[in-house]
């Protein structure tokens, strides 16, 4: 196992939501990825399933593609504070 800087973090978050931008975008989807809050959780939910479905059979999986779960999820909850606005602690 190993650690990461709050700005390693960071940095892959930022990318993912680039990324998530340019696959899910007026051009690509009739929603033009906008969504409620609901649904960024019904989609966050979605991700939290299969990666523990997936990390719970297959051997090795927990190790890789939990990290990548993690990065979806952290991101797809930014792209919900930035289209529906963020409270602060």
């Amino acid at each position: 196992m190993s650690n990461s800087s709050r700005q390693e973090v960071y940095d892959a978050i930022d990318g993912e939501r680039d990324y998530q931008e340019q696959r899910w975008n007026a051009a690509t989807t009739p929603t033009v990825g906008v969504h409620t809050n609901l649904e960024f959780l019904v989609f966050i939910q979605d991700y939290v399933q299969e990666a523990m479905h997936k990390s719970s059979r297959e051997a090795g999986a927990e190790l890789i593609f939990t990290k990548h779960s993690l990065r979806k999820i952290a991101a797809l909850a930014v792209a919900a504070l930035e289209q529906n606005g963020v409270e602060p602690r």
